[in-house]
């Protein structure tokens, strides 16, 4: 099959690892070109740092000869800009997450690639991560029963509060991971959610309304019911983890150890954990770039798709103004 060149937009921390992957380990795929800002173009090929062609903005990356597909890996603020203008430019797009940042700007993206009939796939790794893969795989064959409760929890360091600003809040940003992972685990959706969140790291973030601790409550169309915790403060290593209770027993997806050793002393046990994202997902974030590939080059619609993406959102949003007025808020209202 004739390879997928690729353009990306943006080369920042998430950027440069998927134009690392384009570029050494997603079979059938050719890193062609990377649309960043004028100061970061610079930056880069003064230290020799470019992974490939760069151009100034993204109308120049659409025009390049060789650009079959785009993956967006802007600022979370640009992501519905950028997929309409990849959709009207009639090409496959990958977006990180969210989608866009508020419910009327993603229903505008999902409508603007629908239109353009363009595939799309939404960045949710855990999808691709192999304990996930295989919790889902019990869950599905019936191995804990009726579904009955889910549980997950991501905790992480803060970013820079000049990037939280934009990025949509906690919910959206950290917690939005959980939400679709419950999805992908149970096979029902979430009705209802009911948030609680306080500041207990980053004093700066109540200027813009946001937490840095947060604890969501679920409601699936089911029955059944859920809690989603997340945190920015995580000084061990980065943390997550998800659990899904059944009739007839439960599964959980974890991985804390970085290398699958323990060492035991007199002052307990020792292991090495993950420090980022991007190590324990590795292998996932390479895996959903290649299910992307994989898909263009064989006519499959990829997953998770512009609907995924959708209600991912719409949870984020619910959980949010479930926060902020106290209630419990249906996922859509």
């Amino acid at each position: 099959m004739a390879e997928i060149g690729v353009g990306v937009i943006g080369l920042g921390r998430i950027g440069a690892f998927h134009a690392e992957s384009l570029r050494n380990r997603v079979a059938g795929a050719r890193l062609v070109a990377a649309a960043v800002a004028p100061p970061d173009r610079e930056r880069l090929l003064a230290v020799g740092a470019a992974p490939c062609a760069l151009v100034d903005d993204v109308d120049a990356l659409l025009a390049t000869p060789g650009v079959d597909a785009i993956v967006v890996a802007s600022p979370s603020s640009l992501h519905h800009e950028h997929i309409l203008r990849v959709a009207a430019a009639g090409k496959p797009l990958f977006s990180e997450k969210p989608i866009a940042d508020s419910v009327a700007q993603a229903r505008d993206a999902v409508a603007a690639v629908r239109r353009a009939g363009v595939p799309f796939q939404i960045g949710f790794q855990r999808r691709f991560d192999p304990a996930y893969i295989r919790a889902r795989e019990y869950i599905a064959a019936g191995s804990i029963g009726t579904v009955e409760m889910f549980r997950g929890i991501t905790c992480d360091r803060i970013p820079p509060v000049e990037f939280l600003r934009t990025s949509g809040g906690l919910f959206w940003d950290l917690a939005i991971h959980d939400f679709d992972a419950a999805r992908f685990l149970t096979g029902d959706e979430i009705a209802e959610v009911h948030a609680v969140g306080s500041i207990e790291v980053e004093p700066r973030l109540a200027e813009f309304d946001d937490v840095d601790y947060g604890i969501v409550t679920l409601r699936f169309a089911s029955g059944a019911l859920g809690v989603c915790q997340a945190s920015w403060r995580a000084p061990y290593g980065y943390d997550i983890r998800a659990e899904v209770h059944g009739s007839l027993g439960k599964v959980v997806a974890e991985v804390d150890e970085k290398i699958p050793t323990r060492l035991y002393r007199d002052g307990g046990m020792h292991v090495e954990r993950h420090d980022q994202f991007t190590e324990r997902f590795r292998e996932a974030y390479t895996a959903e770039l290649q299910a992307f590939v994989d898909a263009l080059q064989t006519g499959r619609a990829p997953s998770p798709d512009a609907a995924d993406a959708l209600r991912s959102v719409e949870i984020s949003d619910a959980a949010t103004r479930s926060r902020r007025e106290g209630r419990w808020v249906r996922v859509g209202e």
